[in-house]
């Protein structure tokens, strides 16, 4: 189970923060989980059920290149 965080807004620094099940931007607010033994940032708790319950059983976790 997750919950809500918000990221550190800098001018200086580009936030390139992104959905890891839909790739959607994330500007300052996320729901931060762990999920496949690392912490993942999401756009919804919606997509963190998602990426439990069909991505990792259909495709596993990345690979690390």
């Amino acid at each position: 189970m997750g919950e809500w965080r918000e990221t550190e807004i800098s001018y200086l620094k580009a936030n390139r923060a992104a959905c890891e099940l839909c790739g959607h931007p994330i500007a300052r607010r996320y729901w931060g989980a762990e999920a496949d033994g690392a912490e993942r940032m999401f756009c919804s708790p919606d997509h963190e059920r998602l990426y439990n319950d069909y991505w990792l059983p259909r495709y596993g976790r990345k690979a690390v290149t």
